[in-house]
């Protein structure tokens, strides 16, 4: 009988002392208050990215390659006056197959044809109009797209960062006055690591064909838009 009197208060000591945790946890949670907050920072771009695109279609492969790649050195000559040869002029793809074009209802075998696509990063925005002129007089097939940058943009970010920080502390500290509580130690921080919130650059929807034929006159002009730099920052604060 004594055996059995122990162990019934055995287990009611154990159910208080487990009731008294759950307790203590569920207090910890709700004595929190959780906000979060935005940073934006606008600026004017100060770079802007130009992908040349060149292609020739020949009867022979190694006709279609030769012109092809004059045109790229011509192209690569032009950049080097204009940026650094290394950090600012990539191929991004270079590429020879046949071509196939849709005459009538069938699809016919028109020759060879080889390209290379070019990406570079032009640094000086005052230029552009003198580049895509210089670029125009070549025989480069089109300029296949223009995307606006910043050289600090992952400083702006971090920046962006201390901004959205201010402001998730901001909002709590208004939410707690309200709630007449204080605020105490930060419990938790984080920014949401998302790509989409990042500025990537400013593509335009401008697309140049010149089906490999070389112009003369004028570049294009250009009034770039602001850039907007966006993170937000997930914060935990402890009430007391």
């Amino acid at each position: 009988m004594r055996n059995k009197i122990k162990l019934l208060s055995l287990v009611i000591s154990s159910g208080f002392l487990l009731m008294i945790s759950c307790q203590s946890v569920s207090n910890d949670n709700q004595n929190r208050i959780r906000v979060s907050g935005e940073g934006k920072i606008r600026i004017m771009p100060d770079q802007v990215t130009l992908t040349i695109n060149t292609a020739f279609t020949k009867p022979r492969m190694v006709d279609a390659v030769r012109e092809t790649q004059n045109t790229v050195d011509s192209v690569i000559a032009i950049l080097g006056k204009y940026g650094n040869k290394k950090e600012d002029i990539k191929t991004s793809s270079v590429s020879a197959n046949k071509d196939y074009q849709y005459i009538g209802n069938t699809t016919k075998f028109v020759g060879y044809q080889a390209q290379q696509t070019i990406d570079f990063v032009l640094h000086d925005l005052s230029k552009f109009t003198e580049l895509t002129g210089k670029l125009l007089e070549t025989k480069i097939s089109g300029i296949g797209s223009i995307s606006f940058a910043h050289s600090k943009a992952d400083s702006i970010l971090r920046e962006a960062d201390l901004i959205a920080y201010d402001d998730a502390l901001k909002s709590a500290q208004k939410l707690a006055s309200r709630a007449d509580v204080k605020i105490g130690k930060l419990l938790f921080l984080s920014n949401d690591g998302s790509a989409s919130n990042e500025s990537t650059g400013n593509r335009t929807g401008m697309a140049l064909e010149t089906f490999s034929k070389a112009y003369g006159g004028e570049g294009f002009k250009i009034a770039p838009e602001v850039l907007e730099f966006k993170r937000t920052i997930y914060t935990e604060f402890e009430i007391k």
